[in-house]
């Protein structure tokens, strides 16, 4: 077996050759890495540079090519030629001044000069005027000969202009010279976008145009000097190195110069020089590192194999565990699902149960009221007998017409009962809450008759519409309604007070009674299941419950708070964010009618607004009024109840439509 001694020398030597490889490879591969991308450096700036030549070229010769025709154009006029000729030569002068003007207003050139073939200006448009001009000069020559003449000006205020000469002929005799003068301050404008010193330089040296104001009309030696393929140029007083890319222009006799900037040459070589000399040392440290894991490895190999073998069996053994747990659990989750099923099927059985409870708690009180037209029928139905023996038909006539009125009075009655008791469609929409109102209050008004109870709606007479369902939403009003005649059993004259508030897209249903307030120890718990304050057998606790879920199916809200005449209210509400409401009586500016004067059927009395009036005479306080003492309530300051009674809201969306649902 090898010793400890031995592995840490072959460590060592292997560590010191590749200590001595990685230094040598990596001069040698940032050597080259440096070279390859300054070429590539270079390649990118050379291409940037002979796009920037090509444009600029284009550009030069466009612009310049559009005042050589125009020198060409305005020398065939013949009204120009005689010009030259007139005897008058103020009024020449005049005339040639004004074309002069025009000619330069249109084609955007810094002046037009009508010249004689001696050298003297006969008209230079507006501002300085071109004094005597050399007729020997190249452009006056060339003119001469009938070529276009060019020539660079340096006018007043070392303003610099580009000049076009064209021969003026009359009967092809040389009458003068037309001259374009175009300023390069304007054509230098283009150059102005360019990062790059562009230089345009004549045969002599000097640079006429440049975007470098510090280097115009100045000799490109004076300003450059020469470093074998780079030239060095002294800007904002920094000697700078660039590539000098050149093109010729034939047409001016110009040499275009643009300058590239070096400096990206030099960065790329240095970045990429030391990035891949720092790649390889990076290597050789990680080769290192490898090195001396693979020493760690050899010696814990045994070790971690033996390891390995014991994780392996564990795996396999929590492998099972967790295949028999997860059968267990997709059990459960099933039965979880069949749970849920038959809870949801439970609680729409609920629902049903308590509405047939509350049906079942109306028992007495429909029996009255069927009992009494019944009753009535029999003896309408005795006497007509005894009116057709006798010969009166007129008398049988008006018992045949009550009795029949008393029909359809209980006809009215067993199908509001029969709407209610049957099971809702789980679909919801747009319905009138008006006539969910009046429904509910004709299957209550059994109770509210034989209990006198007083019922004041304020809902105006516009029909409102909330997205609800029909009977589902009744059935909410039927069971706050029979809590607050429940509350109120102690009094001889109960009330019930019913109005609609609206607010940004909702529609609030508010329900008050003047019965015992809520104690605040139940008011989060009044919408519990099974939560009741009654007596045994004479409730379930699930009426508020069920009414809860089904308002909150609508998306809406149902909450409760105790009234209190002060202001202060308690509120009740799952959520615990109910909207609080102040204020005296509800139902201001309603009327309230006898219930017992209603002697046919006992049903709801409607008033010309279509608003349900039931119970007694008494009327209702508005706000800040004090309510009048009903029998069997107490007023004494040891009365543990408050009789200021609850408010029961029912928050509905508000909705556009009509469209009734169940």
């Amino acid at each position: 077996m090898v010793s400890g001694t031995q592995i840490y020398k072959k460590y060592r030597y292997q560590s010191i050759a590749i200590i001595i490889i990685a230094i040598i490879i990596s001069l040698l591969v940032g050597y080259f890495s440096a070279n390859i991308a300054g070429n590539i450096a270079q390649e990118d700036l050379r291409a940037k540079a002979q796009e920037t030549i090509s444009i600029q070229v284009e550009t030069l010769t466009g612009q310049l090519d559009k005042y050589r025709l125009l020198s060409a154009t305005l020398a065939r006029r013949s009204d120009i030629a005689q010009l030259f000729t007139m005897s008058d030569n103020e009024q020449a002068a005049i005339k040639a001044k004004q074309i002069a003007i025009q000619s330069a207003a249109i084609s955007g050139a810094l002046k037009v000069v009508f010249i004689r073939p001696d050298g003297q200006t006969l008209a230079s448009g507006l501002g300085e005027p071109i004094g005597r001009v050399d007729p020997t000069s190249p452009m006056m020559i060339a003119a001469l000969e009938g070529r276009l003449g060019r020539q660079v000006n340096i006018l007043y205020g070392r303003k610099r202009a580009y000049t076009f000469a064209t021969a003026i002929r009359n009967n092809d005799k040389f009458v003068g010279v037309i001259a374009i003068y175009v300023k390069l301050d304007e054509l230098e404008d283009n150059w102005s976008l360019t990062k790059m010193p562009i230089l345009a330089v004549d045969k002599r040296g000097a640079i006429i145009m440049s975007n470098q104001p510090q280097l115009r009309l100045k000799a490109l030696q004076e300003v450059s000097t020469k470093h074998g393929k780079y030239i060095s140029l002294k800007l904002d007083a920094q000697n700078i190195e660039y590539i000098d890319y050149k093109r010729f222009l034939p047409q001016t006799g110009w040499e275009l110069h643009v300058l590239a900037n070096i400096a990206p040459i030099k960065i790329a070589r240095v970045f990429w020089g030391i990035f891949s000399a720092f790649i390889v040392l990076l290597l050789a440290f990680i080769a290192l590192m490898l090195l001396n894991r693979q020493r760690e490895i050899t010696t814990r190999a045994r070790h971690d194999r033996a390891t390995s073998l014991r994780l392996e069996r564990t795996v396999r053994e929590r492998t099972k565990e967790l295949t028999k747990i997860n059968i267990i659990l997709a059990s459960e989750v099933e039965e979880r699902k069949q749970a849920e099923l038959q809870l949801r099927k439970t609680q729409n059985e609920l629902i049903q149960t308590g509405k047939l409870a509350a049906l079942g708690q109306m028992s007495a009180s429909l029996s009255h009221e069927y009992n009494q037209p019944l009753s009535a029928t029999k003896a309408y139905a005795d006497n007509a007998i005894k009116y057709l023996e006798l010969g009166r038909t007129i008398e049988v006539k008006n018992n045949i017409s009550h009795i029949s009125k008393l029909a359809d009075r209980m006809g009215e009655i067993s199908k509001h009962l029969r709407n209610f008791a049957r099971k809702p469609n789980i679909s919801f929409g747009a319905i009138s809450i008006n006539n969910v109102i009046n429904d509910a209050l004709e299957v209550m008004s059994a109770r509210i008759k034989s209990e006198n109870a007083l019922v004041e709606i304020d809902i105006g007479n516009e029909d409102i519409f909330v997205l609800a369902g029909n009977i589902r939403l009744q059935q909410v009003i039927v069971n706050i309604i029979s809590n607050a005649l429940d509350s109120m059993s102690e009094l001889s004259n109960p009330r019930i007070n019913i109005s609609i508030s609206k607010a940004k897209g909702k529609i609030s249903l508010h329900i008050r009674d003047y019965g015992r307030a809520i104690a605040k120890e139940n008011l989060n718990l009044i919408f519990d299941p099974f939560f009741t304050t009654k007596e045994v057998g004479k409730g379930l606790g699930l009426g508020l419950s069920i009414s809860y879920n089904i308002i909150k199916d609508f998306g809406g809200r149902l909450y409760a708070k105790n009234y209190d005449n002060g202001g202060e209210t308690n509120e009740a509400n799952n959520s615990q964010n109910g909207k609080r409401i102040n204020g005296g009586g509800v139902g201001v500016g309603s009327k309230a009618t006898n219930g017992d004067k209603n002697k046919e059927g006992g049903g709801v009395p409607v008033s010309s607004t279509g608003q349900a009036l039931v119970g007694s005479m008494a009327g209702v306080p508005g706000p800040g009024a004090k309510r009048p003492t009903a029998a069997g309530e107490n007023e004494t300051n040891g009365d543990k109840y408050k009789r200021d009674g609850a408010i029961f809201t029912i928050e509905l969306n508000k909705a556009k439509t009509s469209t009734s649902l169940q």
